[in-house]
């Protein structure tokens, strides 16, 4: 029997996002609407089945947000007044993404500290 990968383990086997744009631009362009000045209760629905039309499961979806979207995208909820309210171009949201990203390093350390994963 193999043993179970743990949550590292299977987020390693993902692609790094400079060499998976394409199947990830849909979900980054969805879960960034959640950093900027939006009503967020209607965008979950689209973002919940952005997720699940990618080839990605839930754990990795929740990776690419905390790990891809969050540290390339937070200083927009930081600024006042925000400097993007409606979402970046597709150009901008992925130079900030592939210049930001934490790809393959553990999640920052507030979500350690609020979740189960270390």
């Amino acid at each position: 029997m193999e043993a179970a990968l743990t949550l590292a383990d299977r987020i390693l086997k993902m692609k790094p996002p400079k060499e998976d744009v394409k199947d990830r631009m849909p979900l980054w362009d969805s879960m960034q609407h959640l950093y900027m000045d939006t009503d967020h209760d209607c965008l979950y629905e689209h973002i919940a089945r952005c997720c699940a039309k990618s080839k990605y499961t839930l754990n990795e979806s929740e990776e690419i947000l905390f790990n891809e979207v969050l540290p390339a995208l937070r200083f927009n909820i930081f600024c006042n007044p925000l400097p993007e309210w409606t979402g970046f171009n597709t150009l901008t949201l992925l130079r900030l993404i592939l210049t930001r990203h934490r790809y393959g390093k553990r999640r920052p350390w507030i979500l350690r500290r609020t979740t189960n994963e270390h």
